[in-house]
């Protein structure tokens, strides 16, 4: 008789997705621009911060929205 595995399927908090998705950004930007934030040009910067409130703002509730 074979046995087959049944498993529950995988609740991911939001959080989690965020914080990963944080960490792909900084990573992204680590990799074209250098680990030195101090080195980086304005034009830089900029564009890094732009993707960090894009990041936030995916997940950002939604006005009325309960949270879980």
């Amino acid at each position: 008789m074979n046995a087959v595995a049944v498993s529950a399927p995988v609740m991911v908090r939001a959080e989690d997705v965020e914080e990963s998705r944080l960490a792909e950004v900084d990573q992204e930007f680590v990799d074209y621009f250098g680990p030195d934030q101090r080195r980086w040009l304005p034009w830089q910067v900029e564009q890094y911060v732009a993707a960090i409130e894009k990041v936030h703002a995916e997940f950002a509730p939604v006005q009325g929205q309960v949270a879980a």
